[in-house]
């Protein structure tokens, strides 16, 4: 039944892909998850999988737009219900997946349409396996070509209508045959007389006719029957059944099978057979029944079309959804890929929540256990799976969780969900039977990867997430694989050079898009402001107690009682905790070396300065904080008001959600940006009068706070138009000055004001003279005993660090009359852009100084730390992030990538080479040139089994038919022998016959 020409329906959606809505879900959980946690990380996570989503969507329209189809054959006889091969040509460079149904006109109209075919077609021409439709006649054929592109997340297809012959249907031979009457052969003569043996029953050669040889076989029963059959044939009379058909029963199905269960019983008998249709009392002609196709042609007509059953009532029919995805089964390169993929977000849970390398090979263990028992060449029962299942799940769980750890409600959060939640993940891998499921699992890994992103703000975190994202993209791609199995019988064509690169850049180009979308996509999207206020992290690793009086406390937990100095030298340690400026009383003349370790990281949307202490009083080498204790609030969420010199209130400003990660050991001090409102910490907290934050616990590392400060919009011009401050008057603390304050530093004071018109003109004075007369460094000269160490900096030594820098400039402020203090804490040197945090180190340990202006209270400068005025923050997109991100990686490790590069293409190179190699070692070099002399042949529309003169006739010309004869020699001839001339002119013969198909 072939066919050839179509009519093309537009391209329509079909639907998404089994199990992909559980993609969606997993995305709307992902939202949710940014929008309490706040992580930039979690948005970079949702933008690319709403890219993924998009691509899955239009990237089967992109390779169905070039899908035809040329032409279909069917066979021209069928049996209901009983297999047949449909061949089917195709255009276009991509697998798709074919559906053949046949048509049956019905007063003008298309009545039905039943399936007969489906499956992935890879090639050109392609064979489909199905089942025979109902009886009738089929006139019609529609093919349907659907794809859902290389992620297979949502299908779209094309329906084509092919002319062809008719397609004659008829049903399968009945287990009770029709009524027969055997009858001699009129052109015999002779009636049959009674059976003789051998006549019933199979039996062994025999002669067919008197005087023939014994092996003669009587091959036209055979033919007749489909199956060889070896009988006894009498020799006077040859036998004939009439079969009674009876038109009218009502099921003229069921009466055609059994008049052909009749006609092939008396083939099989080596008896002709006649049918004799018999309608009511009226009894019509014999006809014969002369062979197969005839007598299925009959039966798919006779007595007229079945009738088309009544529609089912939609209350009776079966509850389900109708599947746009024709597969179900996952291949065992996708269930090991599914494994992997659900190992790195189980690695990203786990790290941050302390567990080492035996747990986590305790959950690759489980997860491993599912993928090899879903993936056995024989199904395990159902029970006995979910069974092991189960097992594994509560393994794991008994492995991870700590009940000894859990002591409040929550800490049931931290020590016990996310481990029932990795436990419930390993039992789901044993349900990963299907690819619904499959796809339902890799949901859940995306959720965990999110959940992994919002509470991580390690280093470690981008290689994760990026990590993570190519093997859900891997492994999704491979849950929705076509079958690879070939669909032809050496009917394809090889596909050419170019199309094979073209495969191959394809999903290159394809990630390469989405990355660019992506990147793109985010720049239009702001840092988020923090993690929502319904779910503010704060959380303690150890809880360590110190005194509740508002004192200082080590790291250890046990009073501060005196300064952070150690060792001799008057120069502090390494540790984070030993700086000076974290005590009582800060000496100006000391700094040190604090090293590069970690100490914080910051979850906020811009940068700060992140206050700890304030300091007062100065006496000229020393400064020292205020007496006073506070107020002291229990928690764990602390309300403060304004401190002393504070002029905003919580609705006067723009809010700052900052979250806390200590890296190390930390002392008592809350870390905050000026001026904070609101704190949670489970835990008794001190505020000072000066604003300055101490808990009843210490800050070990591992734990997390967060801090909601009210920012001022201080801009220069804001500051610069609230005029002179010392004319307003100050309280007397914030100008003290100490008696040993040089002349000359008041006059160098009065020169920096000279023609200044607002104390922001001075402050910028002050800090260009900074800049342009000292140089930072850590080991400057120490003042002389007794001396003023403002004087020694500013016009003898001109070199110190940060608390010297800043106590000039403060007592240069105090001289003019500006209230100023000094501040310490930690700033913020780097941005980790994938985790979307700010990283303080020891050496980040700073001094600063603090301005109160009317309008915006205490407003933060210095001339060594760059930090921008509120006001003047920068909206930053995570987009934009991602990028410096990827440009800096790109820029920090160019060398590496290179020769990475470079090391890869040289794999590559060698491997192809290589197996270049040892397949002309194994084929010979005239091996190689059939084989490409078949792709070329094939490549012009030749077939991939024919002698190489029929392929030769395809590729025309003497050359061709030359070659032909020169390989089969080479192959067959027993006297050939290879000659180097005869070898070259072959292969310039086949050159040009390549280039030729190629034009």
């Amino acid at each position: 039944m072939p066919g050839r020409g179509s009519r093309t329906a537009p391209l329509r959606p079909a639907g998404p892909a089994r199990g992909a809505w559980a993609f969606a879900a997993a995305w709307v959980v992902g939202v949710a998850i940014a929008l309490l946690t706040g992580a930039s990380s979690v948005v970079i996570l949702l933008m690319a999988g709403l890219v993924a989503m998009a691509a899955g969507f239009v990237a089967a329209p992109l390779r169905l737009r070039r899908a035809g189809v040329v032409g279909v054959e069917l066979p021209a006889v069928a049996t209901t219900g009983e297999p047949l091969t449909a061949v089917v040509e195709v255009t276009g460079r991509w697998p798709v997946h074919v559906e053949v149904r046949v048509a049956r006109p019905a007063d003008g109209a298309v009545a039905t349409a039943e399936r007969v075919a489906a499956g992935w077609c890879r090639s050109e021409r392609c064979e489909i396996t199905g089942t025979g439709p109902a009886r009738g006649r089929w006139d019609e054929v529609r093919v349907t070509v659907a794809s859902a592109g290389r992620i297979g997340l949502f299908w779209w297809r094309r329906s084509f209508t092919v002319r062809c012959d008719p397609m004659w249907v008829a049903p399968a031979a009945a287990a009770v045959p029709a009524h027969t009457m055997p009858l001699a052969d009129e052109a015999a003569g002779v009636a049959p007389g009674a059976p003789v043996r051998g006549h019933d029953e199979l039996d062994s050669v025999r002669p067919w006719r008197d005087g023939d040889e014994a092996a003669t076989i009587h091959w036209p029963s055979s033919w007749r029957a489909g199956e060889v059959i070896v009988r006894q044939q009498r020799t006077n009379a040859v036998e004939r059944h009439v079969v009674e058909a009876r038109r009218g029963t009502g099921d003229a199905a069921a009466e055609a099978a059994r008049v052909r269960s009749a006609v092939e019983a008396a083939w099989s008998l080596g008896a002709g057979a006649s049918i004799v249709e018999v309608d009511g009392t009226r009894i019509g002609e014999p006809h014969d029944a002369a062979d197969p196709t005839a007598l299925l042609r009959w039966a798919a007509v006779f007595d007229g079309p079945d009738p088309t059953p009544p529609p089912v009532p939609w209350w009776r029919r079966p509850v389900g959804v109708t599947h746009a995805e024709p597969d179900t089964s996952v291949v065992r390169t996708a269930r090991w890929a599914i494994a992997a993929a659900c190992l790195a977000p189980a690695v990203m849970v786990l790290q941050p929540l302390g567990y080492g390398a035996f747990h986590i090979a305790v959950v690759a263990a489980g997860l491993a256990a599912g993928a090899g028992l879903t993936t056995m060449r024989h199904p395990v029962a159902k029970g006995l799976r979910q069974s092991m299942g189960l097992a594994c799940g509560v393994g794991v769980g008994a492995a991870l969780i700590d009940v000894s750890a859990v002591d409040t409600p929550a800490s049931v959060l931290r020590f016990v969900m996310p481990q029932v939640l990795l436990a419930l993940f390993v039992m789901q891998g044993f349900e990963c039977t299907d690819r619904r499921s499959a796809r339902v699992t890799l949901a859940i890994a995306a959720v965990l990867v999110a959940y992994a992103g919002g509470i991580r703000v390690d280093d470690r975190l981008g290689a994760w997430l990026l990590a993570s994202i190519l093997l859900l993209a891997v492994a999704s791609q491979l849950v929705g694989r076509p079958d690879r199995r070939p669909a032809t019988r050496g009917s394809a064509a090889a596909p050419s050079r170019g199309v094979r690169w073209r495969h191959g850049l394809a999903p290159v180009t394809g990630a390469a898009l989405a990355a660019i979308s992506t990147v793109a996509g985010l720049v239009v999207i702001p840092v988020p402001d923090g993690p929502a206020q319904l779910t503010l992290p704060s959380f303690l690793s150890e809880r360590r107690e110190v005194l509740d009086d508002g004192g200082l406390a080590t790291p250890g937990g046990s009073p501060l009682l005196g300064g952070a100095v150690q060792g001799p030298g008057k120069r502090t340690g390494g540790a984070a905790a030993s700086y000076p400026g974290f005590s009582n009383r800060m000496d100006t003349s000391l700094r040190g070396n604090l090293g590069d370790e970690v100490v914080l990281r910051v979850r906020s949307p811009q940068p700060d300065f992140w206050r700890g202490q304030t300091f007062t009083t100065f006496d000229g080498t020393t400064w020292f904080v205020d007496e006073d204790a506070g107020l002291r609030t229990e928690g764990p969420d602390h309300a403060f008001g304004r401190a002393s010199g504070d002029v905003l209130g919580v609705a006067d400003g723009e809010t700052l959600l900052q979250t806390f990660y200590p890296q190390v050991d930390l002392p008592n001090i809350i870390f905050a940006a000026p001026r904070a409102y609101r704190l949670l910490l489970d835990a008794p907290v001190w505020q000072r009068l000066d604003g300055a934050l101490r808990a009843g616990v210490v800050l070990p590392a591992g734990s997390a706070y967060t801090v909601l400060s009210v920012r001022s919009s201080a801009t220069p011009d804001s500051l610069a138009s609230q005029g002179d401050l010392a004319a307003l008057g100050a309280p007397a603390q914030y100008v003290q000055l100490p008696g040993t304050t040089t002349e000359r530093t008041r006059q160098l004071a009065a020169e920096l004001a000279e023609g200044t018109t607002s104390t922001y003109e001075v402050i910028q004075a002050i800090d260009a003279w900074l800049t342009d007369h000292v140089a930072y460094d850590l080991e400057a000269s120490l003042p002389p005993e007794g001396g003023d160490a403002v004087d020694w900096f500013l016009f003898e030594s001109r070199r110190g660090f940060c608390e010297q820098i800043a106590s000039a400039m403060a007592v240069l402020l105090r001289s003019l009359g500006v209230p100023a203090r000094i501040a310490t804490g930690y700033v913020p040197s780097e941005r980790d852009h994938i985790a979307g945090v700010w990283i303080s180190r020891a050496h980040d340990a700073h001094a600063w100084v603090e301005v109160r202006f009317p309008d915006d209270g205490w407003v933060a400068f210095d001339p060594t730390a760059a930090v921008p005025l509120p006001g003047e923050a920068d909206d930053v997109s995570v987009g934009g992030e991602l990028f410096d991100a990827v440009a800096g990686f790109v820029t920090d490790h160019a060398p590496h990538l290179v020769l990475g590069g470079g090391g890869l293409l040289v794999v590559i190179v060698a491997g192809r080479s290589g197996r270049a190699a040892v397949r002309r070692r194994r084929r010979g070099r005239w091996g190689v040139l059939q084989d490409r002399f078949t792709v070329a042949a094939t490549r012009a529309g030749a077939g991939g089994t024919e002698p190489n003169r029929d392929l030769a006739e395809v590729l025309t010309g003497e050359d061709a038919r030359w070659l032909a004869d020169e390989l089969d020699r080479s192959a067959f001839s027993p006297s050939w022998q290879d000659d180097d001339a005869v070898y070259q002119r072959g292969r310039t013969v086949l050159v040009e016959l390549e280039h030729a198909g190629r034009r």
